[in-house]
């Protein structure tokens, strides 16, 4: 009987062993895939074969959470290079806000991808009105949370590449004078887009 319980423990115990040891090297190999499909990529820039090595190797890399962020913000970046812009949109909606550095990214990715097939497209206007649309939520998402300095100096910073018209100045100026009051510790970051 007592062989018997023994067994059972030590069967348990090597299977709870293995198991470990399998996701243990399931992880290495994700980012062993991630950092091969990232050099791939940097190297050869240019090389459309190999951006859609990186591609596919990088797609191995998914299911590893631990580097789950950083693996979505190189499929995101291989995907607008390789101007893939329907796949992208699709990829962005499966996503979830989780599986990216900060919660506005899904929309700000999804929408780039729209607005970016909508260009390829020769469609300015609807182009325009997505990338109007993106403003709109960046300010609105600024304004509304209360946000940590790296995630609001980055949302920022891209909010500010939307203006481009003398009136999207303005609004810009205005923006920073009513931020300043919000986050008075990054008066002068803000001052910084104010010339």
């Amino acid at each position: 009987m007592n062989k018997v319980i023994f067994s059972i423990f030590l069967l348990v115990g090597l299977s709870i062993i293995f198991s470990c040891h399998l996701q243990h090297d399931k992880e290495i190999d994700c980012k062993q895939n991630f950092k091969a499909a990232r050099d791939l990529a940097y190297k050869n820039p240019n090389d459309i074969s190999a951006l859609e090595s990186a591609l596919n190797i990088v797609n191995s890399s998914m299911q590893c959470d631990s580097i789950k962020v950083a693996v979505v913000e190189l499929k995101i970046r291989l995907l607008l290079t390789l101007g893939k812009y329907v796949q992208g949109s699709k990829f962005v909606d499966s996503l979830q806000l989780s599986d990216f550095k900060y919660a506005y990214k899904k929309a700000l990715n999804h929408d780039n991808f729209i607005a970016l097939d909508f260009a390829s497209k020769g469609d300015t206007i609807s182009r325009d009105k997505v990338y109007f649309k993106m403003a709109a939520d960046l300010e609105d998402y600024i304004l509304k949370n209360d946000l940590k300095s790296e995630e609001f100096q980055e949302a920022f910073t891209e909010f500010s590449s939307f203006q481009n018209t003398p009136s999207d100045s303005l609004k810009l100026l205005s923006l920073i004078d009513l931020l300043k009051n919000k986050y008075p510790d990054k008066e002068q970051f803000l001052n910084f887009y104010k010339h």
